[in-house]
């Protein structure tokens, strides 16, 4: 009886570049920053703790609307050119510069504004009136200012390209704490040139002391700020979250203090130090969008959303 012949099994050769490797799971994407309808919708519900109206009241009346005039004549500067022209470049410097519990991916939205808004909304309506069915509606006006040559004159900010005069004040108050004595950079006195990121600034063909337009000048026009055309509610809102970082929103899904401290939109939680967040702890300063909605609610101001 014959043997039968063993058939060895057939050896697969091996398939260079074939190999499929396993499939990871795809972790859920979680998005950068609020989304604008998200800025807007915060912000016109937004209402004020009744027993810290009188402290934004005074906020707006002693720093803000006094200083105004800086503020425009900055803007102005900014977008003629003024005497620093050639010297600014939107630069890699602010990039690594470290925020206070600041997200790092929100530099780059901060720091070169033109570059990272695609956001078609930005880029439609310009020199457009807005509308007025979103409710906007002054509910007082106590300084007497003509509320419709009030708001030409903001529009007429938004319409030329023009930094508005009330973002250049906020963000005085977050860098400056409304100092006139520092740097609108990051807060660096003017006696001597930028210590901290971005250092070495402002870039003038002078020594120090320097006046605060001209560090400004140079702050705003470094950070891009100079190449944006259109100043609405969800940009502005947005690049000053930026300025602290986007970790309320990326890490703890809660809304920044920095923005809505004083007002309903923000309860507790902070970060106390460097990456050390403490939900318990309750911000004591001013939010900045409130200092805004604020300034809407008395007429002094208009926003346009979209």
């Amino acid at each position: 009886m014959k043997k039968k012949k063993h058939i060895s099994p057939t050896v697969q050769p091996k398939q260079k570049g074939k190999i499929k490797a396993k499939t990871k799971a795809k972790a859920k994407s979680v998005p950068a920053t609020p989304s604008d309808v998200e800025y807007q919708h915060l912000f016109d519900t937004c209402t004020i703790t009744k027993e810290k109206i009188a402290e934004v009241d005074k906020i707006i009346d002693d720093k803000v609307i006094a200083n105004r005039k800086r503020y425009d004549d900055i803007s102005t500067m900014v977008q003629a050119g003024g005497a620093l022209e050639g010297t600014f470049s939107t630069s890699s410097l602010f990039k690594s510069r470290p925020q206070f519990n600041a997200f790092p991916g929100s530099l780059q939205q901060l720091y070169n504004p033109a570059a990272s808004v695609p956001e078609y909304s930005f880029q439609q309506g310009a020199g457009m009136l807005p509308d007025f069915s979103l409710g906007f509606s002054p509910k007082s006006n106590p300084f007497g200012l003509g509320f419709i040559s009030e708001l030409n004159s903001d529009l007429n900010f938004i319409s030329n390209g023009r930094i508005p005069w009330y973002f250049i004040a906020c963000v005085h108050y977050l860098e400056c704490g409304f100092s006139f004595n520092k740097h609108l950079h990051n807060g660096d006195p003017l006696t001597a040139l930028t210590r901290q990121v971005p250092a070495g600034r402002p870039k003038v063909n002078h020594p120090p002391p320097f006046t605060f337009e001209e560090s400004a000048i140079d702050a705003l026009k470094l950070m891009g700020f100079d190449k944006v055309t259109n100043w609405k509610l969800p940009f502005i809102l947005r690049k000053l979250e930026a300025y602290n970082g986007f970790g309320y929103f990326k890490f703890h899904s809660m809304n920044s203090p920095y923005l809505w401290s004083y007002s309903n939109q923000y309860t507790k939680g902070k970060y106390v130090a460097d990456g050390k967040f403490d939900s318990e702890a309750v911000s004591a300063q001013c939010g900045s969008a409130v200092i805004l909605k604020r300034m809407e609610d008395r007429g002094l101001i208009y926003i346009p959303r979209f």
